[in-house]
Formats: structure tokens, C-alpha cells, sequence
């Protein structure tokens, strides 16, 4: 797991400022970097992709130039959790829904660009829905493996840590085959380590977790004791109220943090 910390070490010392060197002393060579089969003294950089904006676009992925409506409300979304997670110093958010086709993933990747987009935020995007995980897809990640690997296969390589080309300050940590075993994955130890990892690597960064719908399986009751905090995201027309209930009895009201509201007929639209 000390692999995961060095990757994201790595990708935060590649955003800092480069020092001037000191004309009084020659600079001290570091040391090189060992092959995986040996214990490496240096972190790794994460794999980077290029981004394709035309086709995030068409899968309603949103970058933090976007002047559109939407994208103002994840940046107005993005102030308010950022006051309280800030406030009340939590770092693992996840992003629930009730059932599926609510647009959880979204919001989760949409937030974590719009949180990175803040020039002293990193952020860790983490898709955790194991049976239908989906963010690799959707950003255009084709990463060799995953989270499915590393959890599931205890000689497994360390986790396959994603940057995109033109977006600093933002690590995703995709899944890319569903796992059928997705709760007693969830419940082992090598999960817990990934978010203990996670919190150690940079004591500022926010971690957003993508998880499955609350209701169709207990994942997300498994996973809970190791989250700060949810946001809920509903769909007007589509999410019935008794399931908003039974999402708040099994999580816990005081747990969500914040309430997404998507396809809402009556959302404003002003200039100034």
C-alpha cells in the first residue's frame, strides 16, 4: 500500500513550484528509482491520458471552462461542500443515489473536476461501484488494470492511479471489470488500506468516492463506516419519496451532507 502514497506523492511534488537552485552548492542528485520488484525509494508518477474534449462534452462531462449553467451549479456546489467539509474536517465523500440511472457517477466526476479546478485543492476520484463502474469510460481512461485487480488478487500490483492531460490536481483511481463479489470486496481489509493510504498521502486532499445505488445492494451499508460523509443525488420525477426515506434511515440524515437535485423543471436561469 506504501505504493499508492508514493504515486500520489509524486503527482502533488509535480504541481509544486520548482526551487531556484542555490549558485553556492551544486544540487544534490536524487536517488534512482528501483524496479517494482524491489522495495523503490522514490514515488512513481501516476499514468497520464489525454483528454478528449469534444467527447467528454457528448458524455456530459464538464471542464472547468464550461460557461454553461450546469457547470455553475457544480461550482456553486463545489462552495458549499467545500465550507463543510473544511469546517467539520472530513475528507471521504460518497456520492449515493436511491436506484440506478439517477446520475451519481456524474455528479462525482463533475464535482471532482469542478473541486480540482480550485487552485488549493487536490482531489482523489475513486469509483467504487464495483458491479457497473463506469468513470474510466466515461473520461476516456483505457488503464491497463484496476481497483477490480488490485482488490481481489492479493499479489496484485499496486492500483493503477490516472491523471488527465490539461487537469492538475486530480487522480482517479478507476474500476474496470464488475465484480460480482462486490460487498465481501468491499468489506476486506485491502479496502480499508486503500483509504487509510488515500488520507495519508496528502493531508489536504479530498477524496470523492463514486458508489453503487443505495438500495440494490449492501455495498454501500459495507463501505459506510469508512466515509465521512454523502451527497444524495435525486432525479425530480424519478426518485419516490419513500425511497429518499429508506436512504436516510439505512446512511443516517446527519451523514448526508449535501442533496443534488438533477432534471429539475424549475431551475432558474439568470445572467448578470
Amino acid at each position: 500500500m506504501e505504493r499508492i502514497q508514493r504515486a500520489l506523492e509524486i503527482s502533488r511534488l509535480q504541481r509544486l513550484p520548482a526551487a531556484e537552485p542555490s549558485p553556492a552548492a551544486a544540487p544534490t542528485p536524487l536517488p534512482p528509482v528501483r524496479p517494482w520488484s524491489e522495495e523503490p525509494t522514490r514515488v512513481v508518477p501516476a499514468h497520464r491520458y489525454p483528454i478528449d474534449p469534444a467527447q467528454l462534452r457528448a458524455r456530459c462531462v464538464l471542464l472547468a471552462d464550461d460557461p454553461g449553467a450546469a457547470a455553475r451549479s457544480y461550482r456553486m456546489l463545489r462552495a458549499q461542500l467545500l465550507q463543510r467539509v473544511r469546517a467539520h474536517r472530513l475528507r471521504i465523500i460518497g456520492v449515493i443515489s436511491a436506484v440506478s440511472g439517477e446520475g451519481k457517477t456524474l455528479t462525482a466526476i463533475n464535482l471532482s473536476l469542478s473541486l480540482a479546478a480550485e487552485p488549493n485543492q487536490s482531489v482523489v476520484l475513486v469509483d467504487l461501484d464495483l458491479r457497473h463502474p463506469s468513470i474510466a469510460d466515461k473520461l476516456g481512461i483505457a488503464a491497463e488494470w484496476g481497483l477490480d485487480t488490485w482488490l481481489t488478487q492479493e499479489g496484485a500490483s499496486t492500483p493503477m492511479l490516472c491523471e488527465l492531460e490539461g487537469i492538475p490536481r486530480l487522480v482517479i483511481a478507476p474500476t474496470l471489470a464488475p465484480l460480482n463479489a462486490s460487498s465481501e470486496t468491499l468489506a476486506s481489509g485491502r479496502a480499508r488500506s486503500l483509504f487509510d493510504e488515500l488520507k495519508a498521502a496528502d493531508p489536504g486532499q479530498l477524496i470523492i468516492v463514486d458508489l453503487p445505488p443505495a438500495l440494490l445492494n449492501d455495498d454501500v451499508l459495507t463501505v459506510a463506516p469508512l466515509i465521512d460523509g454523502f451527497i444524495f443525488v435525486v432525479t425530480e420525477g424519478k426518485t419516490r419519496r419513500e425511497d429518499v426515506e429508506r436512504v436516510l434511515e439505512l446512511v443516517g440524515r446527519e451523514r448526508i451532507i449535501g442533496t443534488v437535485l438533477n432534471d429539475s423543471s424549475d431551475s432558474e436561469q439568470r445572467a448578470y
